[in-house]
């Protein structure tokens, strides 16, 4: 096989160096393999590798030599040559020292391998981005809010992209999208499926091409309603039709229509929402308003009021971004006196599209998130770095002779550096491999990952280009970074007396400030920082689910319907509601039901503009803008919300009847200080309904698990209908088994009833614990790699230091020190190097965690249980690391230790 591999390996270079060189090559490649025949299998493939390296580098030589037509004295072939023996005489080093190669690939591919599998996450969502011709002339346009908020970057509405349609003079073409779910129906099976409306020019204007079939022409573009065509995702496709081409021109029904299918997108476009969201199809613009998602009667294209739409338009050869911004001005200027209700405070606003990965908002969020993962595995690599320079500068003392003669003999110090930093890097370079292999399992764990929430995410990570590229970067700086130091300082010997002290006496005064000790320090140090803060988050996800929610927490059965998904009609959608409900109480097992819009604490939070007599608006807004909900008779009573003045919604409380809500404490206080609010009048502008407040109920966390209270104002389902309930059910039996029979329950009830989302409490309350966990997850993962690999460190630096001192322990011993002493003097100077690197640490992250102080929840960043345990912890480690080799100083032979010296 050896011989195979050479003859194959020959094939691959140029005929003429073949016929000039083949026995020289041959040669190297049987020197290498010499005496390999009976070895073990690990012998015979380092000696296949050698022999191949060296027929590789040979002919790289001699290509080399042919290619610059120099003389061999030349610095060029000079420079090269030195370059390839490097390379050998690094390779033969670490053959030389296998476990000390093992250890520095194995903790070089733990900090490498985290660095590629974040950067891949990292990639995937903010980098990569859909494939598009010609980015660069790409702009995301958007429109701004107006009063209060006037934040510049938000969606527009259908209208806003025709009036920019038609703006020639700046783009040569601007397109439109938006997210849609619907229901989706086969003979067997209703279900919702994902998607986006898009004007029919969006694929084109981006350049990009189908997997199958074709996306949508000009006349599909036109007519409301005309052309039922759909473009299928590509999963979608594989999933549904196992990837069958003879898709196109077959008919499927969505929301109770039937589209005709004219093609496949790319596999490699998940959709323009937003990275990870795979959307599932697509359909044009004017089929959008016969969709019953989107309501049959809501006038879709024309409401300049429907801010749902994104756009995005390619600027024309001679126009840049700030003459689009400055005409887009003047348009805006025209839309507010020609439309005041909907454009009053709006202006247009343009971003490139490369600078966008999301939205601007999102963007934000998420590359502070990002950067915040990239610093802690970058300090994770760090400390391996940290570590592997320790153990070369432990290396380098034993070298030292060797350095100083090799100084005698002529060499130049930058030879020997540029040869220690070829080892250094070589060294990283195959640590970089183990750790494409140790990301690649990462990134397999995280693609097979599914956040709790209803949205399937599939995000597109794997070994890019992209990501290839850093990890060759970050190897290579790896290298460079732990073996510079370690190189500089072996290469100053004092040669004199390095050449006449053979091994040095180890006798008299250790030196602190050592690069040994430093490196040690470092190590410590931002173990102490990672650790802390994997302390802080395990405390703060404690903390969230010690926070009075206001609510029950006690297991549940949760289950999502839809109307408009559904295609029921309002007053069938009634009395299917009040059906749902009572014969979900009317299953063994289960005591309690209740219906709401929505659950707290959920993916969605809505508000409400209200106005109360007397009681002004906040300064800036035209009313009061109140989160509510709308609920069933039962809620409160299953979510265990008491009322604590009044009564709540009652039974009595239906169409027809006086309009009524219950509103929370914190509500009370802020609008009616002081006094009751029983019989007190709020009023809902868009409507000018006029509700009485029939009672107050316990405050309850409604958007996020940190937030203070905020007024919260519960409606009437009976009063106030909703195309979307959220069923809850409490009972005897398990959680899980409570989904279940909901689901059942719905089959038999009406089988067109869409069930967007079906779930236990737990996992409904798991998508807002969901942050904290992933941080405490994360770091304290990475926090315990940290700590094995400084403890590691410290322990190999103080073995070292022991071995160094041998004959300083045997005279100390022969001299009447008991076993005692010596581990004593051992621990002392070790454990001072982790109080100071402690210490540092300590000061460090008191600074860094006002920054994260903000994602904490009933913990401060400053806990005191924290910075004191876990320094406890780290000095216990580093203790027991620092132990074992001080013990076995304290049982060395003085007179066997004199004797060897």
């Amino acid at each position: 096989m050896s011989r195979l591999t050479y003859r194959f390996l020959l094939r691959l270079l140029p005929a003429e160096f073949r016929s000039a060189h083949a026995q020289e090559m041959e040669s190297l490649f049987a020197e290498a393999l010499e005496d390999n025949g009976t070895s073990s299998r690990l012998a015979r493939i380092w000696g296949w590798s050698r022999g191949a390296f060296d027929v590789v580098t040979l002919a790289i030589r001699l290509r080399f030599q042919r290619r610059i037509h120099t003389a061999p004295n030349k610095p060029s072939r000079s420079f090269m040559e030195s370059f390839l023996q490097d390379i050998r005489y690094a390779l033969r080093s670490l053959r030389t020292r296998p476990l000390f190669t093992g250890i520095a690939v194995m903790t070089l591919g733990l900090g490498i391998g985290a660095n590629t599998a974040v950067f891949s996450v990292v990639n995937a969502i903010l980098l990569s981005g859909v494939p598009m011709r010609a980015p660069e002339e790409l702009v995301e346009v958007y429109t701004s809010d107006g009063p209060p908020n006037n934040y510049p970057y938000s969606v527009s509405s259908y209208p806003d992209y025709a009036d920019l349609r038609e703006r020639t003079d700046l783009f040569s073409g601007v397109a439109a999208y938006e997210a849609f779910f619907a229901r989706y129906e086969t003979e067997e099976t209703t279900e919702p499926v994902w998607g986006e409306v898009v004007s029919h020019n969006l694929f084109s204007l981006l350049g990009l091409e189908p997997a199958v079939g074709r996306y949508f022409v000009p006349e599909e573009g036109q007519t409301i309603g005309t052309h039922p065509v759909v473009v299928l995702g590509y999963d979608f496709w594989q999933q549904r039709f196992g990837g069958d081409s003879s898709v196109v021109g077959r008919t499927i029904r969505l929301g109770g229509l039937l589209f005709t299918v004219v093609g496949v997108g790319a596999e490699e476009f998940q959709g323009f929402t937003a990275p990870g969201f795979s959307m599932d199809m697509w359909i044009p613009y004017m089929m959008a308003p016969s969709l019953p998602s989107f309501g049959v009667n809501r006038d879709l294209l024309n409401e300049r009021g429907n801010r749902s739409t994104f756009i995005k338009a390619r600027l024309r050869p001679n126009v840049d971004i700030e003459r689009a911004r400055v005409a887009l001005n003047t348009l805006s200027a025209q839309l507010q006196q020609a439309y005041p209700d909907d454009w009053e405070g709006r202006e247009f606003n343009l971003l490139p599209t490369k600078d966008v990965a999301i939205h601007p908002l999102v963007d934000t969020v998420l590359y502070s998130v990002a950067g915040m993962l990239m610093t802690v595995v970058g300090l994770v690599l760090l400390i391996a770095c940290t570590n592997l320079a320790g153990l070369l500068v432990a290396r380098a003392s034993d070298r030292k002779k060797e350095i100083a003669i090799r100084l005698a003999l002529g060499a130049r110090r930058s030879q020997l550096v540029r040869q220690f930093l070829t080892e250094t890097v070589l060294l990283s370079l195959i640590g970089g491999c183990a750790g494409l292999l140790l990301a690649h399992w990462l990134i397999r764990a995280l693609v097979g990952f599914q956040p709790p929430i209803p949205v399937p995410i599939n995000l597109d990570v794997g070994l890019d280009q992209t990501v290839l590229i850093f990890t060759l970067c970050v190897a290579v700086l790896a290298g460079l970074l732990f073996g510079l130091l370690p190189a500089l300082q072996a290469t100053k010997p004092d040669v004199a007396p390095t050449l006449k002290d053979d091994v040095g006496s180890g006798i008299g005064k250790q030196r602190r400030l050592t690069l040994k000790n430093g490196l040690i320090v470092a190590q410590v140090a931002i173990s102490m920082i990672l650790l802390l803060g994997a302390g802080l988050f395990i405390r703060s996800l404690k903390g969230a689910q010690d926070i009075d929610l206001g609510f029950s927490l006690r297991e549940a059965g949760i289950l999502w319907g839809m109307m408009d998904v559904s295609g029921i009609e309002r007053d069938e959608w009634e009395v299917i509601s009040a059906t749902l409900e009572e014969r979900a109480a009317a299953i063994p097992g289960i005591a309690r039901v209740a219906t709401a819009e929505l659950l707290p604490l959920g993916m969605a939070f809505q508000t409400r503009s209200i106005d109360i007599p007397a009681v002004d608006p906040p300064p800036g807004e035209d009313h009061h803008n109140i989160a509510f909900n709308i609920i069933s008779p039962t809620y409160l009573d299953v979510m265990e919300i008491p009322v604590v003045a009044g009564r709540g919604i009652g039974r009595e409380d239906v169409e027809g009847s006086t309009p009524v809500v219950a509103i929370s404490e914190t509500a009370a206080r802020r609008y009616w200080p002081g006094e009751d609010p029983i019989g007190r009048e709020i009023i809902t502008p868009r409507n000018e309904r006029v509700y009485q407040v029939v009672g107050v109920v316990k405050d309850a966390k409604a958007w996020t698990i940190g937030e203070e209270y905020r007024p919260y104002i519960y409606f009437a389902r009976a009063q106030n209908p909703t195309s979307s309930i959220m069923l809850v059910a409490r009972g005897g039996i398990p959680e899980a088994q409570i989904v279940g029979e909901l689901r059942r329950l719905v089959r038999e009830v009406d089988p067109r009833l869409v069930i967007m989302d079906s779930k236990t409490m737990t996992e409904h309350l798991s998508v807002m614990l969901f942050p904290p966990r992933m941080a405490a997850l994360l770091l304290g993962v990475f926090g315990l790699l940290a700590l094995v690999l400084a403890s590691t460190g410290l322990y190999g630096v103080v073995a070292f230091t022991v071995s160094r001192r041998v004959r300083e322990v045997g005279i100390r011993m022969s001299l009447g020190a008991d076993s005692g002493t010596v581990v004593k003097m051992v621990l002392k100077g070790a454990m001072a190097l982790v109080a100071v690197g402690a210490a540092i640490g300590l000061a460090l992250t008191a600074g860094l965690t006002q920054l994260i102080a903000q994602f904490l929840y009933g913990v401060s960043g400053t806990d005191p249980v924290t910075f004191v345990g876990v320094p406890g912890v780290l000095a216990a480690v580093a203790l027991f690391a620092a132990y074992l080799p001080a013990r076995r100083a304290s049982k060395i032979d003085p007179v066997e230790a004199l004797r060897a010296e």
